[in-house]
């Protein structure tokens, strides 16, 4: 107990010493003398090495806990899309040869076994970081599930015929945990990007983690005695890593991660960087081991020089290839829509910045095509409604005269056959005088007159007047209101004449004993009225018509109800849309928007 009082009591010292700067005396050489003296007579080596292994151990069942809990986020699929399940995989494949190399690390300690063993948990390390490195930047992840398999062929090491022929671990033990410690400051940078992309704090903190873990691994590259200032701060802040990467790796962070460009080019260009800064140190290390002639040094120079120059062609075709080529695609579509009016979609095949500034595009034009249609559309409404207009006023003051005339015959003549026609006139210029009132009524719509009207009681009234209207139909009229419905300021009457024409076209598309339900709800701002019927169904040759004047596939009818309907609904900064599937039936939905959103 009281060793481990005094352990870790050092530790907070060698903190303090790490954070605040020494002084220009020799004074803090001589405590820093003291305190490792201290540290090798109360905390034995051995108990030291104990603590390494429980920060090993630690360390192992944290990435093991991390990789579960990835794995229960989003099971790995073999068949379908599974862009983002493919990518947590890779996260917690990672998090996996992470812990297997921090317990195996534990266990060649525990059983002091020979160090250079220490090679395949460190090469893990890399290796497992890689892969991460993979997972967070990668367009297409599920092309790289295969990379946790290259963790197999690092178990060779383990045997006693190929770990005995490396150098001692300690010539080379810098150079893997600098490379430890490079692939960690990647996955910091790709965090912190990943954190301006996403808006998610908690990527900061996973970035806090890896950068953690980087300076940890900065400090066992010195060559420091167990038990100094440098080997406490290197073992105290990996687990210290690897604690806040516990808490900050949610379920949220893993499913909100996503390839990037940007990503994609970082991370290619730092590791691409590391290759020849890798191959160099290689070189010195072994050089001090066994010393290297001119001619030696001469072709070293050359490999390196190679080296860096093909890393640097590999960078810029990736470049090439996945940055530029899609950009100038993106330019060329462009080009073509304002020089030659071609509207070409754009092919999206990855999800990253590139993939989202495809969408945007072709959403773009899908929005521009729908608004040169409506404006097509509310031009031959206009001209409609104008023709409409002069037709109505023409027809009738003739149709009155006829009407009058008729009246007068049949009041002052006698005989059936007489009164029989006057009769058939009299009701063709009614239907006439109807007809001629509908033109008039889509021509001249009036302005609306909006108040607080309760939605649901609308519906009501005009599903209780059709019933009563017709008290023949064999046809079932239900409700699904919402009871918590706001109210919504429209014009009664003229959205009622919606509703009723919405019901009347219903009416038609069934058969008997059909289904027609009428459902409001409300959501994000907008109040929705939609009818449903279980009828024929619309085509989809026709669909696109039904809101145009005068189209129609009924025997009777002008073909305004729908087109007098839609354009109340625009008037009520609103819409009125359509969908349908031949032989089950169609959904009419009206949508207004609340009064602060219009």
């Amino acid at each position: 107990m009281r060793r481990a009082v005094h352990f870790f009591c050092l530790i907070g010292t060698g903190l303090v010493e790490w954070i605040v700067p020494n002084g220009t005396n020799s004074a803090n050489t001589s405590e820093m003398e003291e305190l490792y003296s201290a540290t090798n007579n109360i905390l034995s080596k051995e108990f030291l090495l104990v603590y390494h292994n429980g920060e090993e151990i630690l360390i192992g069942i944290i990435c093991l806990l991390i990789a579960a809990r990835a794995f229960r986020t989003s099971p790995f699929k073999i068949t379908g899309n599974q862009g983002k399940s493919s990518r947590i995989f890779l996260v917690g494949a990672s998090f996996i040869i992470l812990g297997a190399s921090s317990l195996i690390h534990a266990i060649i300690h525990a059983t002091h076994s020979d160090l250079n063993l220490l090679y395949q948990t460190l090469m893990g390390y890399s290796l497992g970081l890689f892969i991460l490195i993979m997972a967070i930047s990668v367009e297409k992840p599920r092309t790289k599930i295969t990379l946790p398999l290259l963790y197999i062929p690092l178990l060779v090491l383990l045997h006693p015929a190929v770990y005995e022929k490396f150098p001692v671990f300690g010539q080379f033990r810098p150079l893997v945990w600098i490379l430890i410690a490079y692939l960690s400051g990647i996955v910091c940078m790709l965090y912190i990007g990943t954190f301006y992309r996403r808006r998610t704090k908690q990527f900061l903190f996973s970035a806090l983690g890896h950068l953690i873990i980087c300076i940890g691994a900065i400090f066992l590259f010195f060559p420091a005695p167990i038990g100094s200032t440098i080997w406490l701060h290197g073992h105290i802040m990996r687990p210290l890593g690897f604690i806040i990467l516990f808490f900050s790796m949610s379920r949220k962070e893993l499913l909100k991660m996503e390839g990037s460009v940007l990503y994609r080019a970082l991370a290619a260009f730092a590791i691409l960087t590391a290759i020849p800064l890798l191959f160099f140190g290689t070189f010195v290390f072994y050089d001090n081991i066994s010393p290297v002639t001119i001619i030696g040094r001469r072709f070293i120079i050359f490999m390196l020089l190679l080296i860096t120059l093909i890393s640097g062609l590999l960078f810029g075709l990736g470049m090439i290839i996945r940055l530029i080529r899609p950009i100038l695609l993106l330019k060329n579509s462009v080009d073509g829509m304002v020089g030659e009016g071609m509207v070409k979609r754009i092919p999206v095949q990855s999800n990253d910045e590139i993939g989202e500034l495809s969408n945007a595009f072709n959403e773009m034009l899908n929005r521009l095509d729908n608004a040169i249609e409506e404006q097509e559309r509310m031009c031959r409404l206009a001209a409609t409604g104008e023709l409409a207009a002069t037709l109505a006023h023409e027809i009738k003051n003739p149709l009155n005269a006829i009407g009058g005339a008729a009246n007068y015959i049949g009041k002052h003549t006698k005989g059936s056959l007489v009164k029989e026609f006057v009769s058939i006139i009299t009701s063709e210029v009614s239907r006439i005088n109807n007809l001629t009132g509908t033109l008039l009524s889509f021509s001249k719509t009036a302005e609306p007159n909006p108040e607080p009207t309760d939605l649901n009681k609308l519906v009501k009234e005009a599903l209780y007047l059709l019933s009563k209207e017709s008290p023949e139909l064999q046809v079932s009229l239900r409700e699904d209101l919402a009871p918590d419905l706001p109210l919504v300021d429209c014009d009664f009457n003229q959205i009622k004449q919606v509703v009723i024409n919405l019901l009347i076209n219903g009416l038609d598309a069934v058969d008997e004993h059909g289904i027609i339900t009428v459902r409001t709800w409300h959501k994000n701002n907008k109040t929705y009225l939609a009818v449903e019927d279980n009828g024929k169904g619309i085509s989809a040759e026709i669909i696109h018509n039904i809101f145009n004047p005068f189209f129609t596939t009924k025997t009777r009818g002008t073909g305004l109800g729908l087109a007098i309907s839609k354009k109340i609904a625009r008037e009520h900064g609103g819409d009125l849309t359509v969908e349908s599937t031949p032989g089950k039936g169609s959904i009419f939905t009206l949508v207004l928007y609340d009064e602060e959103k219009r």
